[in-house]
């Protein structure tokens, strides 16, 4: 029976998919309607019919025989450009798909082109196998292909040997450098860099000369890209705090044209009284006319006035990129995210310890470890706190920490202030107290206050004001430098600026987080203004 369904199976996951995108939308808009409605929390899921779950039985059954698959390597074929083997799929003695390895001089990339029904197959044993492949309409065939971290995500013992395989005897034949094969080899031991959360798959990398551990979603369009914020936002992260959304190479557009019609578009252009250089540039091999976003209307009219059809002679592309990142105060909420029970979360910190521990090693899983410890701290010191010099002799312990909400304007260089039991927006300050105790008995207070900064940017044709934390701190001696150290881990003698990673570690203590939780709430909002055109 299993054998009768597995060809089933491309039909069978897109069935899947798209229930489980129906679920998605229906349980975040069902739920909106009933709290709005009636003031309660309804959490229905579509997922947990019983018609859903038998269906992801089956799914799973067929998955479980498929991965009985063997996997065969074929000979190296260097008679072309680039240098290929035929990876072959077998059940049972006989090949049910098959795709090609090659070695492009700097990465490995598998390909299959052929007929929509063996693409397809393909494609879900590639996913029965654990990986993610995508079949595509290319000319008047289909296409799977597969770059390197995706070869690599498909952790099938017989897959990874022929890939292995492959590249040792490309080392071996001196195809690949030295360098470069050590990193192939790691990375096929290790496993795909990659991390899921709410759907999304981020890419883990360490950055080794800014010592930043990335974590980033390249979505490849405007669709994918707001699913992505959606459901980022769904989970409760904040853009601008928890994540950033950044564009590459948006200014640009690709014109791909067809083989028939290339020496008609370029003759066009010539003729057209346009400048290649100035307005468009020609990449001859692939068939591409790169224009700027100013200059593409002109560009595609010039092509139509010449006979040639949008969709049919040529397409265009934007070559731009959107990147989400998130930032270390979105991997702090995710860590107080799985702290709470939440056990996506939980899997996404552990995953992404695994990967920075395969790929990178123990010392970046400590740095990973620096950056969460105020979220898995928070809350959780008492005093009192022992202060250690350089030297590791203690100098001081923390006997108190308390807090003062202070309303106050500048005036000139004076501050107008007064004690509140609460405030928020611009004027409102967080005064830290730290009150410790030296060796001799003798107690002293170090104060800190926190406000808000503003500043300043320019976008286009307007100005965005934003706000940020800051505490500006002079530091007496070196006493005091350890003592500030203890609180926030930075410190020096002079004069010193606290931002948000110093407030988050102060966070850790019981004394002050919900202190310092209830004053940025009251962060003021940023605005957005037109500004003056020149004359």
């Amino acid at each position: 029976m299993l054998k009768a369904i597995a060809p089933a199976l491309p039909a069978l996951y897109e069935f899947r998919d798209a229930l489980a995108e129906f679920a998605d939308a229906f349980r975040t808009i069902s739920g909106e309607v009933v709290k709005r409605k009636y003031g309660v929390e309804w959490t229905y899921d579509v997922r947990e019919e019983s018609f859903f779950k038998k269906l992801s039985e089956i799914i799973t059954m067929t998955e479980d025989y498929v991965r009985n698959v063997t996997v065969e390597r074929g000979p190296l074929d260097t008679s072309g450009r680039l240098p290929k083997a035929v990876i072959r799929f077998k059940l049972d003695g006989e090949e049910v798909a098959h795709i090609i390895m090659y070695w492009t001089g700097d990465a490995l990339l598998a390909q299959f082109g052929g007929y929509r029904e063996k693409a397809e197959r393909l494609a879900s044993i590639i996913k029965s196998l654990g990986g993610e492949a995508e079949v595509k309409r290319a000319g008047k065939g289909w296409v799977v292909q597969l770059t390197t971290n995706g070869i690599i995500a498909i952790r099938h013992d017989g897959w990874l040997n022929a890939v292995r395989s492959f590249v040792d005897e490309l080392y071996n034949k001196g195809w690949i450098g030295e360098e470069r094969y050590e990193q192939l080899v790691r990375d096929i031991t290790a496993g795909p860099n990659t991390v899921k959360l709410a759907g999304v798959e981020f890419s883990v990398n360490y950055n080794d000369i800014h010592n930043t551990i990335e974590v980033m979603y390249r979505p490849g369009s405007e669709t994918s890209k707001n699913a992505a914020l959606n459901a980022l936002k769904a989970r409760g992260l904040v853009e601008g705090v928890h994540f950033t959304v950044t564009t590459k190479g948006a200014g640009r557009y690709e014109i791909r044209v067809a083989k028939k019609a290339y020496a008609k578009a370029v003759k066009a252009l010539a003729e057209s009284g346009l400048k290649e250089g100035e307005h468009y540039s020609v990449y001859g091999k692939r068939r591409i006319i790169s224009v700027k976003a100013e200059h593409k209307d002109a560009v595609i009219n010039a092509l139509k006035a010449a006979g040639l059809k949008e969709g049919e002679d040529f397409t265009v592309k934007w070559s731009g990129q959107y990147i989400i990142h998130i930032t270390y105060d979105g991997l702090r909420q995710i860590q107080r995210m799985a702290q709470s029970g939440d056990t996506e979360a939980e899997r996404f910190i552990r995953e992404l310890e695994d990967v920075l521990r395969h790929r990178y090693g123990d010392d970046v899983v400590k740095k990973l470890t620096e950056v969460l410890r105020p979220a898995r701290e928070e809350g959780t010191l008492d005093l009192p706190l022992p202060v250690h010099d350089e030297r590791g002799n203690m100098v001081a312990r923390v006997v108190d920490l308390r807090y003062e909400f202070v309303k106050g304007k500048q005036r000139g260089k004076r501050l107008a202030s007064q004690l509140v039991s609460q405030c928020a927006g611009e004027d409102c300050r967080l005064r830290i107290i730290a009150e410790y105790e030296l060796p001799s008995g003798e107690r002293r207070q170090l104060k800190m206050e926190w406000y808000w900064a503003e500043k300043r940017e320019k976008k286009d044709n307007t100005t965005v004001t934003y706000y940020y934390e800051i505490a500006r701190q002079t530091v007496k001696d070196e006493v005091e430098a350890a003592v500030l150290e203890a609180l926030t881990g930075k410190a020096k003698r002079g004069q010193v600026y606290l931002y948000a990673d110093q407030l988050d570690a102060l966070r850790r203590f019981k004394a002050l987080k919900d202190a310092i939780d209830k004053w940025r709430e009251g962060k003021p909002a940023s605005s957005q203004g037109q500004r003056q055109r020149d004359n």
